[in-house]
């Protein structure tokens, strides 16, 4: 059984993180959130967080039929990006893209289970921790145009999924949490707050859309980062934002979502990955600097916004 995170007493003075996940991570705006939290409120830390998401990534190497691509797998490229991020923490969130929006079967379960377990065995050989997120919720109800259909259809995709999708992300969160207990080295459930907010958002608005189905809104990022925030660091949920902060309204953010994706792309192009669509990154030492200047405008940022308060 392993324990805890030792740094669940409080916040280290530094660790590096690297995020592995499908297009939801690679969006990076809850590690976009998680980084404003330390620009603004432990500017002495220095947490690097290193979104390494890739879109269309599987841990179970698994494809639908009618995906435009063979689905990419971490497997394709998680070596290199442990050896050349050399992570301290490595965070995992897989399962919107592995169960390939069909019903549940035991054979693709057992494949997603195989993944999941083979990333934990490559991270704690690097050296690093593993912390395992379930996947977040897919949500019917939002996908406004995309057909979805019954379990008796005869193929499925993401742009025709199953019906009640989510049941299959349940089950696989679920075994998350309870067969990977001890065995990661920690297990965190973002399916449940997220489920939680929308439904206490359409109690009072039916008709409220959570992103497109499958990734998170802005708010569902929001949820996320905190719910990392809360149980990777043992932050006071007191103490986070009870807003949710928009490029729009915070130009301190505006620049820390730039920041982190200048870096996003830089780190995953390096590495390497299967997509066929590639980011137009700067090459890394360019996207170091390039960095340097904007976290100088976060800051710059922020102190405009106390002397106008």
């Amino acid at each position: 059984m392993k324990s805890l995170l030792v740094e669940d007493i409080g916040v280290p003075d530094r660790k590096r993180i690297i995020f592995l996940g499908d297009s939801i991570t690679n969006s990076g705006t809850y590690i976009a959130y998680m980084n404003m939290y330390f620009f603004q409120n432990m500017p002495d830390k220095k947490i690097d967080l290193i979104n390494l998401g890739v879109n269309s990534e599987t841990a179970s190497g698994l494809s639908e039929p009618d995906h435009p691509f063979p689905r990419p797998c971490v497997f394709d490229r998680i070596d290199r990006a442990l050896k050349l991020s050399k992570p301290e923490w490595v965070v995992a969130c897989y399962g919107m893209n592995d169960g390939i929006y069909y019903p549940f079967s035991e054979q693709r379960f057992k494949a997603y289970k195989q993944g999941v377990s083979g990333v934990i065995k490559k991270i704690n050989e690097a050296g690093a921790k593993a912390i395992i997120l379930t996947p977040p919720p897919f949500d019917g109800a939002a996908m406004q145009n995309k057909k979805l259909l019954s379990a008796y259809a005869e193929k499925f995709s993401f742009r025709e999924p199953f019906e009640d999708y989510d049941s299959v992300l349940r089950k696989y969160g679920q075994w998350i949490l309870t067969d990977l207990h001890g065995v990661a080295d920690k297990v965190i459930d973002i399916h449940t707050p997220l489920c939680r907010f929308i439904t206490r958002e359409r109690k009072s608005n039916p008709d409220y859309i959570s992103g497109d189905g499958i990734h998170p809104s802005i708010q569902g990022h929001w949820i996320i980062a905190n719910t990392l925030l809360t149980e990777m660091f043992n932050i006071n949920p007191n103490q986070l934002p009870e807003q949710v902060v928009t490029p729009e309204d915070s130009p301190a953010f505006k620049y820390v979502l730039e920041r982190h994706r200048v870096l996003s792309s830089a780190w995953k192009e390096y590495i390497g990955h299967t997509n066929p669509n590639k980011d137009n990154a700067l090459p890394m030492d360019e996207a170091i600097l390039k960095a340097a200047e904007l976290e100088n405008q976060i800051y710059s940022a922020f102190n405009n916004s106390r002397l106008v308060d």
